[in-house]
């Protein structure tokens, strides 16, 4: 048997074919109890204190205080959050193997855009609408993940391509016009409609967080997810099967997304080619905000989830108090920089590589 530290596998040192290998980590000259308390926890827990303030801040501002807190506002908040979040937990499964998957929100699209076609002009009852949506999300993931993991292509392009494609067919099919006439009313009011002062969909959403959390936490898979993120070569000589692996990501971002799309026809009542891809970019700064909060430096399902609850909480504040149209774009693309700059260091600091 011989010990490789990583500095062995990353400089092209491998051993003997049949060797029993033990990979050696060593210990980061500066652990985080080193860090100190405070430090410490400003690295984990800081944006959920920000997000607290920035709460208080709107709630006691005279300007902002009645209309913020609100019940009206929470529920327009949550629902509007439920569909982003969603796409953005599918983007969470590739990003925390290092590969960013730019394609969800299309496939999120197109899937809304299935589950709408079957139930209103193929005439499916709601549960095989419901299952054709899915298999199609998953078998566009599983495209991508075979063209990533079997061919080594370039995630990035990849996937921009794909959006670029399927935002294309989504125009062609639909022609620019919503896919709903005929949708059962039931399923509108549904959409629409609250238990206990929460949106329903936010209900079915957290079934989602939790096994999304639960598989890259809890289990073998998140646990090779991370190595690769860690080290690929690594990962490899270990005996974790990569691009077994890494498909299955992007296949599981594809399934999630068409939950995302479902949840899209659902709460609009039909389908377009549009508003699906428009959440890329949202959801993309909620998962970049995650590797800044509750394990810094790497991704993370309920980082997420806080992330995208953190934006959506400062425009709605900025838009109470009067804030133009542009705000929400300019806001959401500095959280994007900041985050992902910040969350490099954070990995960095760790002994990582950042998580690109």
């Amino acid at each position: 048997m011989s010990i490789f530290s990583k500095n062995d596998l990353d400089s092209g040192d491998t051993p003997e074919e049949g060797e029993d290998v033990v990979v050696a980590t060593a210990p980061s000259t500066r652990t985080i109890k080193e860090r100190g308390p405070v430090l410490n926890f400003f690295e984990h827990y800081g944006l959920l204190a920000l997000l607290a303030a920035v709460v208080v801040f709107f709630c006691v501002d005279p300007r902002t205080s009645a209309d913020f807190f609100s019940k009206a506002n929470l529920i327009t908040t949550l629902s509007n959050q439920t569909v982003v979040a969603t796409i953005a937990l599918a983007a969470l499964i590739p990003l925390a193997a290092g590969y960013i998957d730019l394609s969800v929100a299309a496939i999120a699209g197109m899937s809304s855009c299935t589950f709408a076609t079957l139930l209103t002009r193929a005439n499916f009852s709601l549960v095989p609408a419901i299952i054709g949506a899915l298999i199609v999300g998953t078998l566009l993931g599983a495209i991508n993940g075979l063209l990533i993991a079997r061919y080594h292509m370039s995630a990035i392009i990849t996937t921009l391509g794909s959006q670029i494609a399927l935002t294309g067919l989504m125009e062609w099919y639909t022609k620019n016009n919503t896919i709903g006439a005929g949708m059962s009313y039931k399923i509108i009011i549904f959409g629409s409609s609250n238990w206990f002062s929460i949106p329903k969909l936010t209900w079915i959403f957290l079934p989602v967080i939790l096994g999304v959390w639960f598989l890259l936490e809890q289990t073998p898979f998140g646990r090779y997810i991370q190595a690769i993120a860690s080290n690929r070569r690594s990962a490899r000589l270990v005996g974790i099967g990569v691009p077994r692996t890494v498909f299955l990501c992007f296949m599981t971002a594809g399934l999630i997304a068409a939950i995302a799309g479902v949840f899209l026809s659902i709460q609009q009542g039909g389908a377009d080619s549009s508003t699906g891809p428009s959440f890329l970019f949202p959801a993309l700064t909620g998962v970049f905000l995650s590797a800044t909060v509750i394990h810094p430096g790497r991704p993370n399902a309920v980082g997420t989830v806080v992330g995208l609850l953190f934006v959506a909480v400062l425009v709605s504040g900025l838009t109470f108090l009067g804030a133009t149209n542009w705000a929400p774009d300019l806001l959401e693309g500095l959280l994007l920089v900041g985050a992902a700059g910040l969350a490099t260091v954070l990995a960095r600091q760790r002994g990582g590589e950042g998580i690109f």
